[in-house]
């Protein structure tokens, strides 16, 4: 999570599935964007391409997708059923 003055900014790593990518894609303001990092060393992002990385988000203007605005969504991590089960 990244935060500013101006706007607030969540990242979510994603595997290569397919599936997961659409997923994301439907509640991230950058879904129309993809960024490719070269990979991972000792653990950890290359240094010189997270910069870039915020370089780049710092300076480019969020635009509400069409398909977003017409498509609302609800994104949760947990749901609980409520009901008792002698009322059902």
């Amino acid at each position: 999570l990244f935060s500013g003055k101006k706007r607030r900014l969540t990242i979510i790593e994603c595997g290569c599935d397919i599936n997961t990518m659409i997923d994301l894609a439907k509640v991230a303001d950058l879904g129309a964007k993809l960024f490719y990092l070269s990979g991972m060393v000792h653990g950890e992002y290359q240094k010189q391409e997270i910069h870039n990385l915020g370089r780049f988000i710092s300076v480019m203007k969020f635009r509400p997708l069409t398909w977003q605005t017409s498509h609302p969504y609800v994104l949760a991590d947990r749901m609980e059923e409520l009901t008792n089960p002698e009322d059902v």
